[in-house]
C-alpha cells in the first residue's frame, strides 16, 4: 500500500509541475510579439549570422 500512495503522489507532483510550466509558457506567448516564445536569452539586436554549410552529399546542389 505504501508503493501505491507513493506514486500516487509522484504522479500528482509530475502533474503539478507540468501544468505550472504549461501556464508559464502561456503567460511568456501572450507578453510576445505574435505569440511566439522567445527561445534564447540574447535579445535579436545581438544576433549573430549563422552559416550552414551544406554536408557534402550534394543534395541541395542537385536541380
Amino acid at each position: 500500500m505504501k508503493r501505491v500512495h507513493r506514486k500516487i503522489v509522484s504522479g500528482a507532483l509530475l502533474c503539478g509541475c507540468a501544468l505550472f510550466t504549461l501556464y508559464g509558457a502561456s503567460r511568456i506567448a501572450e507578453r510576445a510579439e505574435n505569440g511566439a516564445i522567445p527561445v534564447s536569452i540574447s535579445g535579436i539586436e545581438n544576433e549573430i549570422p549563422m552559416i550552414v554549410l551544406d554536408g557534402g552529399h550534394e543534395a541541395s546542389t542537385k536541380t
